[in-house]
């Protein structure tokens, strides 16, 4: 009993203690915010325009390095939270310290993982009366700061119609605000109200100044991205012409209608544009000396602008998939190797040419067809991955007689479905999906299912008796799960199919906010899973007349040749993620067989073999040696 009284005492403490850090490191970025927005009222040109807002301002950036000290920030977020607070005492110039302070706050969200979106609808126009209850009076009843009890006040409430100040301001800035109010101001916590409340208080006035603005389209951003990132954070983050970007912001705001139709342009040239400009700025880093920070913007462009579109590209041009990674691996990898400026450039430009060609192209147009066709040849191309390791499996328990554990090889692929849509739901709700993300999935997850298969393999090469094989089997089936089959069964199955659909969900997410079609994306997916499960069927039903002995051996192989392309398949998604090194050599890509034209891949599946090779000689070696 006391020591059950002791831990519940701990974990109370952890629990407070972890609250405590999560209100801290939410005022570290209501004060950051604060700082991007209001810089340029205290300074102009170096010199001191408001002596009130500039020492607010100072004592606001001290506050962000007291949050840093006493919650243990790690010493590059230090390091930049100590250069803003520098910058302002120096009076630096409005971008630079707007845009270190946004920098901070992006990397103090991303590292303690705070919510920042609404969790439930927003309604805007219950927030209409919020508005007139709680603001009005000192915002003034249209918004521009000029309500009648604040006048007076210093500084003055903020006009929302401030274009030059609200472009500094996220929803999430705007509920933070709301939430903490602003020490020192007439601005008050108005914690009292409901978050939901707040948050639709947010989106409210955070939509003041695009009431006369026509919307455009070009962008489609979900509300979880669009609520953290302000308007000049999504312009450079996309790379937006300033004359578009007003008419791109109202559309992304106004959460309550659906955006304009995006014609023939859409997020595939939204993101290749993003890929380009940051490539762009890599080499320009790389060639001031700045080599991590090229390579990382680099291994940026490939994650968040190539990746997340990169199944569309594939179901239109396969190769080209495979050309841009095998450049961009050998850009990152003269960069690592200290290259030459005009070496670097020289494998750069192909880069853009083929990224701005694809904009240019007719690849991004969309029509019905090329809905269905798209989400057909992705689906297909996925789902036949999973279904060869599926078909070996069921054709192995028939032919045994040991049909009893294909409720096994079921399970396991139904449950990826089930835990792949429920690990998509949590990843969006909480995590922001990046391309960082869904490859580093995909990599493990390849990297598991490899090893799985090498058991498999190898438990089957060492059974080569068959009749021997068929015993074990039937024995396995009468202990139900005491030898473990059944479990080792569900996890292979399971381990195949979940990278495979979580893969798919992202590819068919892409297509969707890309414009493409819900209906003929959803009647391609379908129509490619009900293939695959009419070639499957057929091909276990043939199976059967096939002989045993030699359909166990071609698995064998098989089997084993799928282990080496899911080891090459893995360590290829983690070198995009950075996990990885990566030598790059000037020889073909066989993606098919997970080969991508690096020597740690190259390596890895050549000990694999050397590995398989090595037992089948082995074992052809005692066989003989039983016989003489």
């Amino acid at each position: 009993m006391r020591m059950s009284k002791i831990l519940f005492c701990f974990f109370i403490t952890l629990s407070s203690t972890a609250f405590a850090s999560t209100k801290e490191n939410q005022l570290a970025v209501h004060l950051l915010s604060y700082l991007a927005q209001d810089y340029g009222e205290a300074v102009d040109n170096g010199k001191v325009k408001s002596k009130e807002e500039y020492q607010e301002q100072i004592d606001f950036s001290s506050e962000v390095l007291r949050i840093a000290k006493e919650n243990s920030y790690n010493q590059s977020l230090s390091s930049s939270i100590q250069k803003l607070n520098q910058a302002i005492l120096d009076k630096r110039n409005v971008g630079e310290v707007s845009s270190l302070a946004n920098t901070i706050k992006s990397e103090i969200l991303k590292q303690f993982n705070l919510l920042t979106y609404p969790e439930t609808e927003v309604n805007l126009a219950k927030a209409a009366n919020l508005y007139e209850n709680n603001c009005m009076s000192c915002h003034g009843q249209s918004g521009y700061g000029d309500g009648e009890a604040g006048k007076g006040l210093e500084p003055s409430p903020t006009n929302f119609h401030d274009l030059e100040r609200m472009r500094n301001v996220s929803p999430y800035g705007a509920y933070n605000t709301i939430t903490l109010g602003v020490n020192g101001t007439g601005m008050a916590a108005h914690d009292y109200l409901s978050k939901e409340d707040r948050w639709s208080l947010a989106y409210y006035v955070s939509s003041f100044r695009f009431k006369n603005i026509e919307k455009k389209a070009g962008l489609v951003l979900g509300s979880k991205e669009s609520s953290s990132l302000s308007d000049n954070e999504i312009q450079k983050r996309f790379d937006i012409k300033e004359d578009d970007l007003m008419g791109m912001m109202a559309a992304v705001r106004d959460i309550n209608s659906s955006p304009p139709s995006n014609g023939n342009k859409g997020q595939v040239e939204i993101y290749l544009k993003k890929a380009i400009k940051e490539l762009k700025e890599s080499f320009s880093l790389y060639k001031s000396g700045k080599v991590k920070e090229a390579k990382n913007l680099s291994l940026s462009a490939y994650l968040q602008g190539v990746e997340p579109v990169e199944g569309i590209l594939k179901s239109k041009n396969g190769n080209l998939v495979i050309e841009l990674e095998t450049l961009l691996a050998k850009y990152r990898g003269l960069i690592s190797d200290g290259a030459s400026n005009d070496e670097v450039e020289l494998v750069l430009n192909p880069i853009l040419s083929k990224l701005q060609g694809t904009i240019d192209s007719s690849i991004i147009k969309k029509t019905n067809t090329s809905s269905f066709l798209m989400s057909f040849g992705i689906v297909l191309r996925e789902a036949f991955e999973a279904g060869l390791i599926l078909f070996l499996l069921l054709s192995l328990t028939r032919k045994s007689n040991a049909t009893v554990f294909n409720k096994h090889i079921h399970l396991g692929w139904v449950s990826s479905i089930a835990f792949g849509l429920v690990a998509y739901i949590f990843l969006s709700r909480y995590i922001n999906i990046t391309g960082e993300i869904a490859e580093s999935l995909e990599g493990y997850t390849a990297l598991i299912a490899s090893l799985m298969l090498f058991y498999v393999g190898y438990w089957m090469h060492k059974n080569t008796d068959v009749s021997k094989l068929k015993h074990k089997l039937l024995t396995a089936v009468d202990s139900s799960l005491g030898s473990g089959k059944g479990l080792a069964l569900f996890l292979i199955a399971f381990t195949a199919s979940f990278r495979e659909i979580f893969e798919t969900i992202l590819f068919i997410k892409i297509l969707i906010l890309d414009g493409h079609q819900h209906y003929f994306v959803g009647l391609g997916a379908i129509s490619a899973v009900l293939l695959t499960f009419l070639i499957i069927a057929f091909a276990i039903k043939f199976s059967i007349k096939l002989n045993l002995k030699y359909l166990f051996k071609a698995s064998t192989i098989l089997i084993l040749s799928l282990s080496t392309i899911f080891l090459g398949k893995g360590i290829g998604a983690l070198q995009k993620t950075g996990i990885f090194s990566q030598t790059s050599l000037d020889v073909f890509s066989l993606p098919e067989l997970g080969f991508n034209s690096t020597l740690e891949v190259l390596v890895a599946q050549l000990t694999m073999i050397v590995l398989v090779l090595s037992f089948f000689i082995i074992s052809r070696l005692k066989l003989i040696k039983g016989v003489a």
